[in-house]
């Protein structure tokens, strides 16, 4: 058979062997990208492998950016919520201005009550968190120049005892709470001698309280089972006085300043719509008790929140109370209930 040669076909077969060979080259390169994907992978198995078996991460969490950052509270897994402010608030046991001692005042004052308040900016909404004074935990001793002295597991409220009795002393209290609660950020504070509280009474037109304790030792006017209007002295005695007051418990004074907080909210909240500069008028009426980081313009913001968020119940820590050798109460906090606590007001699930 004899081929007869024709430059047409050969151009054609040319060309279809010259995409052939280029077919085989894309295949040639496909399989090397595949190929260098597969390994990719296989180093990043590895690498997950390796870190899961470390504790580092999780496939779960590699595979789902919003599983970063979880821990375990208590037994349950669960992830900081976002956009938490808190602010602690602190009554200090001194008289008169801040930095003036009296003559039978130790140190800077011990911090009777402690109030933080949390805001989730998310759902708006806020609770105020009472932490009783007499919990014991880790806490810093300081000399008025801020040089530690040691640390060990005291009263919570001697956090603010030693220092400067000013930003040192106060900055100490939120060490202490935010170690406390499992190392939660705490954004700013505000501390008030007790005496403020005529200073806020008086502002306010007076507070209305039921007396609910045998007063009869510390203030004789505040006759058990009468609802009064207090005036300013009766303000400070119905706040601050303990020893000399129903059984003498931190936790009977504890909610005599929650009654009085509850009852007062609504006139200074009626006072903030009648004249939006009250709240201005009212911090700088504090100025000489009050030692805070916090500015005029964030407390408003501040008050401005609460006025419109929801308000939701606070949990509470609970212990066993002892007494120490120098006979004042102490209260051993259950950390499953500090867990429970931490949990329900900055974390949720995963």
């Amino acid at each position: 058979m004899v081929r007869v040669w024709n430059s047409r076909t050969a151009s054609r077969n040319h060309r279809r062997i010259k995409r052939t060979e280029a077919d085989v080259k894309r295949l040639k390169k496909k399989g090397m990208i595949l190929s260098g994907v597969l390994t990719v992978f296989a180093i990043l198995a590895a690498v997950i492998y390796v870190a899961d078996k470390k504790d580092i991460f999780s496939l779960d969490q590699f595979l789902n950016p919003k599983l970063y950052n979880v821990t375990e509270i208590n037994g349950v897994s669960c992830r900081r919520r976002t956009r938490i402010k808190s602010y602690l608030f602190m009554g200090i046991d001194a008289k008169g201005k801040v930095g003036e001692f009296a003559e039978n005042q130790v140190g800077s004052g011990q911090c009777d009550v402690l109030e933080l308040v949390i805001i989730d900016q998310n759902a708006n909404t806020y609770t105020v968190f009472p932490i009783n004074r007499n919990i014991v935990t880790e806490v810093k001793g300081l000399d008025e120049n801020g040089n530690l002295l040691g640390e060990g597991e005291v009263q919570l409220s001697l956090a603010h005892s030693g220092g400067d009795g000013r930003e040192i002393s106060c900055e100490n209290v939120v060490e202490a709470v935010s170690h406390l609660l499992y190392d939660q950020p705490i954004d700013g504070y505000l501390a008030l001698n007790m005496d403020s509280i005529g200073v806020i009474n008086h502002e306010l037109g007076g507070v209305t309280v039921t007396i609910e304790d045998d007063f009869s030792r510390s203030d004789p006017s505040l006759k058990m089972g009468e609802t009064v209007k207090l005036t300013d002295e009766q303000a400070v005695s119905f706040v601050r006085h303990r020893m000399t007051v129903g059984d003498g418990t931190n936790e009977g004074r504890m909610r005599r300043q929650e009654q009085y907080l509850a009852n007062a909210q609504p006139i200074l909240e009626e006072k903030i719509m009648e004249d939006e500069k009250f709240f201005r008028s009212l911090y700088d009426a504090l100025g000489d008790y009050m030692v805070t980081s916090l500015s005029g313009k964030d407390i408003s913001k501040l008050a401005k929140a609460l006025r419109s968020n929801e308000y939701l119940e606070p949990p509470q820590i609970e212990g066993e109370t002892l007494v120490d050798r120098f006979g004042s109460d102490q209260l051993i906090p259950d950390e499953e209930s500090v867990a429970a606590a931490v949990l329900e007001l900055f974390y949720e699930e995963v």
